[in-house]
């Protein structure tokens, strides 16, 4: 992050230069592209100082969850299976359900991250956000209504990976989108088919309006630094001039192409920044794999396929991907919850291509 955007940030936020770090070494972007029919696609990165012990959880339809550990969480069970992506095991943070709704969260702060008002209604602390709209909910339409049912409390988790300080992006089979933000305790929601891309601070209406400097053929020419303005101006623009696929390997190719061009290469930037060595110290102690740790990259991809119901996972630690498809999961009632643990080391593995059978009930 350039050291403009790092002031604004801090002085956002009122923080210590600790927590201003996490937004250069917790910095992910997902991207959608949703403007050819029957090619709804959509990606995230994962940037920040390791893997995060990534596993695949698959979650059947009605597991009882319980949104926070206080007496007035939100309560349900699951409507709709799911594949999802959690961090240490613990944090679900990325992935689809079985109706084509895909969510992401990444890092995102401003101000006090506690919903201010709801003030009467169940909570639903960070590390539910994600499986509550994947569990319940079919479309983007729904799931932004939903959360009028709640009240949204980012909580810190005792893990190698920042679960307090997010936002979320949703998008479905029908090209919709949204993003969701806590601004300084106000829920504030961007519902449209446009909003196709998110990364991380400063607010989505900042960087929408920031990427207004980049349209046209006379437009300034791409920035090409790792922050997140410059990486939500490559994204988008990228995303926008994804050509006509033919095929559904091609769409899918299509929009890596778009995320490898905001990828953070491996151990950029190195670990003498100060600012990856802060978030390093802060968050590296909790890590379970300590060894896997490289420097600050893109650890990951993850591409969800919502119009053929796949979803991928590529390691930075692989030169191949992985996948599963849900329509070979079975979602019914009764079935256990399966994971694939440390799906990080998949080729060390000699894993390849569908790895559904490596899933085993927790």
């Amino acid at each position: 992050m350039n050291s403009k955007v790092s002031r604004l940030v801090a002085v956002a936020m009122g923080a210590t230069l600790t927590v201003t770090a996490i937004s250069s070494a917790n910095a992910c972007t997902r991207a959608f592209m949703n403007t050819y029919p029957g090619y709804m696609i959509s990606a995230r990165n994962l940037d920040f100082f390791g893997p995060v012990d990534p596993s695949l959880v698959i979650t059947p339809k009605g597991v009882k969850h319980t949104g926070s550990d206080g007496p007035g969480a939100k309560q349900w069970e699951t409507r709709y299976g799911s594949v999802v992506i959690y961090a240490d095991g613990v944090f679900p943070m990325d992935g689809m359900n079985e109706k084509g709704l895909a969510g992401h969260t990444q890092y995102y702060t401003n101000g006090k991250q506690v919903q201010a008002n709801n003030q009467d209604k169940p909570e639903l602390e960070s590390r539910a956000w994600l499986s509550y709209l994947l569990d319940n909910y079919a479309t983007v339409d729904e799931a932004v209504k939903g959360l009028q049912d709640v009240r949204l409390v980012a909580k810190k988790l005792a893990i190698d990976y920042a679960s307090d300080t997010k936002h979320i992006a949703l998008e479905d089979v029908t090209g919709d989108s949204a993003i969701i933000e806590i601004d300084n305790g106000k829920v504030n929601i961007y519902h449209n088919r446009q909003y196709r891309v998110m990364t991380n601070p400063p607010s989505y209406d900042r960087q929408l309006e920031n990427l207004k400097k980049y349209q046209g053929v006379n437009g300034n020419p791409l920035p090409g630094t790792q922050s997140a303005e410059d990486r939500f101006v490559r994204a988008s623009i990228g995303v926008k001039n994804i050509p006509q696929p033919d095929n559904k390997a091609q769409a899918q190719g299509f929009i890596l192409s778009v995320m490898n061009n905001a990828a953070f290469p491996i151990n950029y930037p190195d670990a003498s920044d100060p600012m990856v060595k802060a978030v390093t110290d802060a968050y590296a102690k909790y890590s379970k794999n300590p060894e896997e740790n490289k420097g600050t990259a893109t650890y990951w991809t993850t591409i969800a396929d919502l119009s053929h119901g796949e979803y991928h996972f590529k390691s930075v630690f692989a030169p191949s991907e992985v996948m599963v498809k849900l329509k070979e999961i079975n979602f019914s009632v009764g079935q256990p919850v399966k994971r694939i643990d440390h799906l990080q080391n998949y080729a060390q593995q000699g894993w390849q291509g569908n790895v559904l059978q490596y899933a085993t009930a927790s």
